[in-house]
């Protein structure tokens, strides 16, 4: 064996035997480090999160005892979902029977840009979506 092995060996002993020792200490200074950055960091961006959580409690607490703004929330989910099903379609539509797939050859970021209503609709109805399930789920709380 050359020396390189054995000074590999031998500190990967040592290594090995020290690391578990002193483990603990370096845990707990990570720890320290991380609660000094979340409290001192992130600490007004937490309160504004939570105020506009509690705003979206107190208004669905509010929405939740009338049964027909629930059901047009759902159905107001349900539209943005086949809305964005039709411009889903439209697109393909598109790219099927017009030169808007050369578009797509010829400058990629351009096509990308005029397919933005895609990404625009799936997020309104990703967010409705999402609104009325919390609204649902706020209102089975009432037991109705």
């Amino acid at each position: 064996m050359d020396n390189n092995t054995i000074i590999g060996l031998i500190l990967g002993t040592v290594i090995s035997y020290i690391l578990p020792k002193i483990s603990p200490y370096i845990d707990r200074e990570i720890k320290k480090i991380g609660y000094f950055v979340r409290d001192n960091c992130f600490g007004p961006i937490k309160g504004f999160f939570r105020k506009k959580r509690l705003n979206k409690l107190k208004q669905l607490r509010i929405t939740r005892k009338n049964s027909a703004a629930v059901t047009l929330k759902i159905v107001s989910s349900h539209t943005y979902f086949l809305l964005f099903w039709g411009v889903i379609f439209f697109y393909v539509h598109l790219l099927i029977h017009t030169d808007y797939a050369k578009l797509f050859e010829t400058n990629f970021w351009l096509g990308m840009l005029l397919a933005t209503p895609i990404y625009c609709f799936e997020f309104a109805w990703l967010r409705a979506d999402s609104n009325a399930k919390d609204l649902v789920k706020q209102r089975g709380r009432l037991g109705l």
